[in-house]
C-alpha cells in the first residue's frame, strides 16, 4: 500500500524476461563481428643490392632450390619475380628484385622500362628489406651505393636488415668487423654501437652506411653459410595473415618465362663480353605432360649469322654445354624432368 491508500501495480512484466534476455543474447550479433585470428602467418621480404651481389644465389639457397635464374654477369635479373617459400604455418615471399641502376647502365644494358622502378615498388610491398652487400668486391666493399641509401631513406620507416654476402672471399676476418662498423654507420637501429665510440671524428660526416638496420647476417650464398640463421630469423618475423599462395607453389612466373630467363642466364655465362646482351631468347614450344615432365623448345634470335656460328661453337661445342647446363637447373628448378632444345636463329643478309 502507498501513502494514498492506494496498490501500486507493478509496471514491468515478468514473463518477459525469457524474451528480454533472448534479445540481449541476440541483439547486434548482425553489427558486431569479432574477426578471428589468423591460423596461417605471412612476411613479405623485398631483396634489394647493386648487380651481381647475389641476391638471386641467395633466394635459391633460401627456397632451397634453383628458382631465380643465376649468373656470374650483371643483370642476369631482368624483372620484378616472386618466390615463394612455404614451411608448417608461415609462407615467406621473397620479391627478387633487378640491381640498382643508374640511367647510364639502363640505356647501356637495353634494360626494360620497369627495371628501375622495380626496385622500389617491391619495397613499397613489403613487410621486411634485405640489402644483400657484396664484400669480396675490394673496390665497393666498404661503402653502400648512394642508390640504395636514397632508397632505404625513401622507406625508412619499415625495418631492414643487412646481408653482408661472399664472406668466403674475404682472407682477414678482422676485415669483416671493419666493414660491419662502416656499413652500419657504427649503429644498430640508429642506437651506436658499444664496441665501437672510438670512431674518428674526420669519418662522421663521410655517409657509407645505414644506421638503422635490425639485423646483420654474415654468409656465403653458394657454400650455403649462415643461410639456416638467416632462414629462421624470417620466420619469426611472420605474422599472422592469410597466405597469398596455396602450400604447393613456389614462383608466380610462368614455366615458359622461367625457361627463357634460365636459357638468357646461361647464354652469359658461356659467352664472352657483350656477346649474350646482343640475344634474344624466346619460347617456341612448350609441353607439360600428365607426369610433369616438359618438353620445350627456345629460340635464340642472333645479331648475325656469325654471332650464331660463336654461339654454336661447332657440332660437339658450347652450344651443347649450355643445353646440357640449362636442363640441370631447371630439372632442380621444377624438380621433374626437362627435355630442352635451343634453336640458333641468325639474320640473314639483305640481297
Amino acid at each position: 500500500m502507498n501513502p494514498l491508500g492506494k496498490s501500486i501495480k507493478p509496471s514491468f512484466n515478468f514473463q518477459s524476461i525469457p524474451m528480454v534476455l533472448r534479445f540481449l543474447r541476440t541483439a547486434g550479433k548482425e553489427s558486431v563481428t569479432i574477426e578471428e585470428v589468423p591460423k596461417t602467418k605471412l612476411l613479405k621480404v623485398a631483396i634489394i643490392g647493386m648487380p651481381n651481389a647475389g641476391k638471386s644465389t641467395l633466394i635459391n639457397s633460401l627456397m632451397d632450390r634453383k628458382v631465380c635464374p643465376v649468373s656470374s654477369k650483371v643483370h642476369t635479373t631482368k624483372r620484378k619475380s616472386i618466390a615463394i617459400f612455404t614451411q608448417d604455418d608461415t609462407q615467406v615471399v621473397f620479391l627478387d628484385t633487378p640491381g640498382v641502376v643508374s640511367l647510364k647502365e639502363w640505356k647501356k644494358f637495353d634494360l626494360n622500362r620497369s627495371f628501375v622502378r622495380d626496385g622500389i615498388n617491391s619495397m613499397y610491398q613489403a613487410n621486411l628489406i634485405g640489402v644483400v652487400h657484396d664484400v669480396s668486391n675490394p673496390w665497393t666493399r666498404d661503402r653502400l651505393d648512394i642508390k640504395l641509401l636514397h632508397m632505404l631513406e625513401e622507406l625508412k620507416k619499415k625495418p631492414s636488415f643487412l646481408v653482408l654476402n661472399k664472406i668466403d672471399m674475404v682472407k682477414q676476418k678482422r676485415k669483416l668487423l671493419e666493414l660491419t662498423h662502416k656499413l652500419t654507420e657504427n649503429r644498430l637501429e640508429g642506437k651506436l654501437s658499444e664496441d665501437n665510440l672510438e670512431a674518428e671524428e674526420d669519418e662522421v660526416d663521410v655517409i657509407k652506411g645505414w644506421p638503422f638496420f635490425k639485423e646483420i647476417f654474415m654468409l656465403s650464398s653458394l657454400e650455403g653459410n649462415g643461410i639456416d640463421d638467416l632462414k629462421k630469423y624470417l620466420i619469426k618475423q611472420a605474422k599472422p595473415a592469410q597466405w597469398l599462395y596455396p602450400a604447393d607453389k613456389f614462383t608466380n612466373e610462368k614455366y615458359e618465362d622461367i625457361i627463357v630467363s634460365t636459357v638468357r642466364a646461361k647464354l652469359l655465362d658461356f659467352l664472352p663480353q657483350e656477346v649474350p646482351y646482343l640475344l634474344q631468347p624466346m619460347m617456341e614450344f612448350f609441353e607439360v605432360n600428365e607426369n610433369g615432365k616438359i618438353t620445350c623448345v627456345v629460340l635464340v634470335k642472333c645479331p648475325s649469322n656469325r654471332v650464331a656460328k660463336l654461339v654454336a661453337g661447332g657440332s660437339d661445342g658450347r652450344l651443347n654445354r649450355i643445353t646440357a647446363a640449362c636442363q640441370d637447373e631447371l630439372q632442380n628448378t621444377f624438380r621433374n624432368f626437362v627435355k630442352l632444345q635451343i634453336v640458333l636463329k641468325g639474320k640473314e643478309k639483305k640481297e
